[in-house]
């Protein structure tokens, strides 16, 4: 019997233009002053007519990207049990109680909550809930923007993005990508990192000479382990969603015939060092046949309109 964790569907997003709350005059005066209240304290100023600039440079609401996706991996008639949304970097509406939110819009009604500070570990945090919450279907969303009307002391991500992950447990699932490990380390220094990476791939792929890597950006620049079309680099500064969008590309690419993926990621400011392996286990939609207009698409369900503008940009 295979009760493990399976993803089975997933979409991407790479989202232009401000969030369309933000139009509304009264909730933009609101959120001015929210945001200056919570960053006053630390010697922060947000700026004076804050959301006078132009369209294009405005902030991004997390409860708009998340459900623009929701409808693409979950189908009304295959309710969800839990819904995990992670992120790094707050949104434009911070006041918003955005799981709660999402778990309205999205089928089944599931039990909801966020994860945050966690930087890049937060999504493998939201997974390892996941595993151990007993639920028949989970969705993890995580997602990241890319404005703050403040000086930050990381760079904030290039581009609005948002990935959704459908997963699956339980007799009879039989498709997908399973879910074989899953490991988080605390306290990992940078100079140990590349060391401790290297030793999780080699025990997570041994005897599978055709498994692929997959690395966040972070990690990518420290690894010591063999390179070449078998390793798969999530895009610069995206640290929230880098990782799993280039876990997908990864998923399709192999498409034609599907391997082991090991995906690893690093957050530096917490030394945090989070791996998960993945077998697949039949057909499904991250690894199905796309259509020619599909070929810079991961997956064969995503919509046009959720297209990359900018795919050459990573």
């Amino acid at each position: 019997m295979d009760d493990g964790l399976h993803l089975l569907r997933a979409a991407r997003r790479t989202v232009t233009g401000p969030a369309a709350l933000l139009g509304d005059p009264v909730l933009r005066e609101r959120t001015a002053g929210y945001l200056a209240d919570l960053t006053r304290p630390y010697g922060l100023r947000i700026p004076d007519g804050l959301f006078d600039a132009p369209p294009g440079t405005l902030g991004q609401s997390y409860g708009e990207m998340a459900a623009e996706l929701i409808p693409v991996v979950v189908p009304p008639d295959e309710p969800v049990d839990l819904l995990v949304l992670t992120f790094a970097v707050h949104d434009m509406l911070p006041g918003r109680a955005t799981a709660a939110y999402l778990s309205h819009v999205c089928p089944g009604g599931p039990m909801s909550f966020a994860l945050c500070d966690q930087g890049s570990a937060a999504a493998f945090t939201g997974l390892r809930i996941a595993r151990g919450y007993g639920c028949r279907r989970a969705l993890l969303v995580t997602v990241e923007q890319a404005v703050l009307p403040y000086d930050a002391v990381v760079p904030v991500p290039a581009r609005h993005r948002a990935v959704a992950m459908l997963y699956g447990t339980g007799t009879g699932t039989g498709t997908g990508a399973r879910v074989t490990a899953l490991r988080q380390h605390a306290g990992v220094r940078a100079d140990d990192v590349a060391a401790l990476a290297a030793a999780e791939v080699r025990e997570l792929t041994t005897g599978r000479g055709d498994a692929a890597v997959v690395l966040g950006a972070d990690l990518a620049a420290a690894w010591p382990g063999p390179g070449g079309d078998a390793v798969t680099t999530g895009p610069q500064r995206q640290p929230s969603t880098g990782l799993w969008w280039a876990l997908l590309d990864r998923l399709a690419a192999d498409a034609a015939r599907p391997r082991p993926v090991v995906a690893a990621d690093y957050e530096p400011g917490l030394g945090y060092l989070s791996v998960v392996a993945l077998e697949p286990v039949g057909r499904s939609e991250p690894v199905g046949e796309r259509g020619a207009h599909e070929r810079a698409q991961p997956l064969v369900r995503l919509r046009g309109a959720d297209g990359d503008p900018d795919p050459g940009a990573g």
